[in-house]
């Protein structure tokens, strides 16, 4: 059991990667540029997010605290939030609003990334929870943020270009 979690724990971020790659490369070209765009602004917020909150709250990891070994080495360092859970929810949301199906198998796996984390001693509840949080603040608005510009700048001046011909 000790191995699923450390593999889970360590890897299963990966394949939450792997399946933004896939959704990017179903998409149309027309859709791939926005995906970017949003899951680069979402990634950039929830980041700054996770910085902002990490420096107002610490959270040590529970193995200091339970004075217990992880599973997996790490510093015993702030906990809040998890890098691994922002991540991964950042990514699943931002694919959310260009493949529902594969965002939904994603976001599976990232409810897998956060208990390995939390079973492997290196997180707490709290710490997963913060990531998950940050990373859909971050998608969502990332998102909302790309169709702005998009509409504002991208989409516009083809719109004013074929009015004057």
């Amino acid at each position: 059991m000790n191995s699923i979690i450390i593999f889970c724990a360590k890897y299963l971020f990966v394949f939450v990667i792997l399946g933004l790659a896939i959704a990017w490369w179903r998409v149309s070209n027309e859709k791939k540029k926005q995906f970017i765009v949003s899951t680069i602004i979402g990634g950039v917020i929830a980041f700054v997010l996770s910085r902002i909150a990490s420096k107002l709250y610490y959270d040590p990891r529970p193995f200091v605290t339970e004075h217990v070994k992880p599973l997996i080495p790490h510093a015993a360092d702030n906990g809040f939030p998890s890098d691994h859970a922002l991540l991964t929810m950042t990514l699943s949301v931002a694919t959310y609003f260009f493949s529902k199906k594969i965002a939904g198998l994603m976001m599976i796996l990232t409810f897998g990334v956060g208990l390995a984390r939390v079973l492997a001693k290196v997180h707490s509840p709290l710490d997963i929870l913060g990531g998950w949080v940050f990373g859909f603040i971050g998608a969502v608005a990332g998102y909302y943020l790309m169709r702005w510009l998009f509409t504002k700048y991208v989409n516009k001046p083809k719109q004013a270009k074929a009015e004057t011909n």
